[in-house]
């Protein structure tokens, strides 16, 4: 136990401070509930590296990802966590952990206060602050010092492990004018577009021609899995406090432990004190959107079974507790209920080869004209098609009608006043042929003034860069066998 860090005068001067407790709403307690008093800890939550991962373990890491999290977004950490992955992330950072441990790196005491010291969430008048530190351990992170403290000795043997790896990068001047022009540079250039709505008309579909392709294509019509729910809804009061918040939290949690699949759902929901809702039956594809659960909600909806509960959510009005009312397995619907798609889908293909095949013509004929000394407006309107001309646009910019495009954009930067025709560029809205006008260079005044902070902007991308190859190759190595998915169910 770090000692030395809870005796009083401890100081160190910082850049800023955070004050203020955070109310932990969400965390652990949902997410691992369930598991207490249904398996023992020692029980397996996984394997990486060939070797079993405990229950208990998993759970010292998922606290320790926690706590960062809430180190890392501060006040806003009830409304993100909603969003975010902790399982996936307590495993990643469990990985990695065992990677520092096998390439023996070592964290003194002295690191972690330091480490410490430099936390906002632990100042006060830009300095650390001893009572906000034990206020905040024990209130907000509800955690022993001990056990939180081993937890940032572990987060910072994963910072050593990345600065060894990232501590050759640099970025020279060369590719910071480059990857600034690259950035910044505006392209103008005119266009044509071979739309493929104008065939429609060429290729009229018979059903017996609609009803071979249903045949030949039916998996790709299947109507996904799709779930009816039953939700109870605990309510916030407006302008609700965070007490008054967190008695509702509790409430709901109440409910939802004391609830199994043989409970009168709707009956037991309005004893607490809840409004029930029923949904229709919806899927993954046409998602169910009034209530605002997150995508990760969603998700554990369509991977429960019928008669499942849900553990406590937050949405738009307050706590949800979810039940699965009913579950319809994908089938593939009758030719007579998919025929409307089926025709839409053969026509997008047939217009779509059309407009390309003309397009390739159009190019053809559009280069020779403009070879002999035909302008590229005449050019295209000799083929019946309108020139359009973009407003000077950047790399990743919103181009009218064309929207945004990788592949326009590209072939636009890649022409110039030497090569001024391109060839037959796809995008969304069909085919398209560009001839350059201009490009609009960059402000070297500007440039020179955020040179120095573009380039730090560079070295820091190629980090994470590298940290996420880093990541990737030492999840491999692991063969991660994650085991929480079966616990839970």
């Amino acid at each position: 136990m770090l000692k030395i860090l809870r005796q009083k005068g401890v100081k160190k001067q910082v850049l800023w401070f955070i004050s203020g407790i955070i109310i932990i709403s969400f965390g652990f307690g949902f997410g691992m509930s369930r598991y207490s008093g249904q398996i023992s800890l020692t029980d397996s939550a996984g394997k990486v590296f060939g070797k079993k991962v405990s229950i208990s373990e998993f759970r010292e890491k998922y606290l320790d990802t926690r706590d960062q999290a809430m180190m890392m977004y501060g006040e806003k950490f009830r409304n993100v966590s909603a969003m975010m992955d902790l399982d996936g992330e307590t495993w990643t950072r469990l990985i990695l952990v065992k990677e520092a441990n096998r390439r023996n790196i070592k964290v003194s005491d002295a690191e972690v206060i330091a480490y410490i010291q430099t936390i906002p969430l632990f100042q006060r008048e830009g300095e650390f602050d001893q009572e906000s530190y034990e206020r905040m351990v024990k209130n907000a992170f509800q955690r022993e010092p001990r056990t939180f403290e081993e937890g940032l000795r572990d987060q910072i043997k994963i910072m050593k492990m990345f600065r060894a790896e990232t501590m050759g990068l640099n970025v020279p001047d060369e590719t910071v004018r480059k990857e600034y022009e690259r950035r910044n540079q505006k392209v103008q250039v005119d266009y044509v577009l071979i739309d493929p709505k104008t065939f429609t008309s060429a290729f009229p579909l018979s059903d017996k021609e609609m009803q071979d392709y249903f045949a030949a294509h039916g998996q790709e019509f299947m109507e996904p899995d799709s779930v009816k729910l039953q939700y109870a809804v605990f309510s916030f009061a407006p302008k609700a406090t965070e007490d008054e918040k967190k008695a509702v939290i509790e409430k709901a949690t109440a409910f939802y432990k004391k609830t199994t699949n043989k409970t009168d759902f709707a009956a037991a929901a309005k004893a607490a004190g809840a409004d029930v809702k029923e949904t229709g039956f919806f899927n993954m594809e046409q998602p169910e959107t009034e209530t605002n659960w997150t995508l990760e909600t969603q998700q554990k909806i369509f991977e429960a079974s019928a008669g499942d509960m849900l553990a406590p959510v937050q949405s738009a009005a307050g706590i949800d507790v979810l039940k699965i009312a009913d579950k319809k397995a994908a089938f593939i619907p009758a030719f007579e209920k998919a025929s409307d798609k089926v025709k839409e889908r053969m026509l997008a293909e047939k217009t779509l080869a059309k407009a390309r095949e003309k397009a390739a013509d159009v190019q053809k004929a559009i280069a020779a004209k403009v070879a002999g000394g035909t302008s590229f407006d005449a050019s295209a309107r000799e083929q019946g098609l309108e020139k359009k001309t973009t407003p000077f646009f950047a790399l990743g910019e919103y181009v009218p009608e064309i929207g945004i495009s990788d592949d326009f954009a590209s072939a636009a930067f890649a022409l110039n006043k030497d090569k001024r025709l391109s060839d037959v560029v796809n995008t969304s809205r069909g085919p398209v042929v560009l001839y350059w006008q201009a490009l609009q260079p960059i402000d070297e005044k500007k440039f020179e003034e955020v040179k120095k902070e573009f380039s730090n902007t560079l070295y820091e991308e190629q980090k994470v860069a590298a940290m996420n190859r880093v990541i990737k190759e030492i999840k491999e190595k692991a063969g991660l066998e994650s085991y929480l998915d079966k616990i839970k169910r």
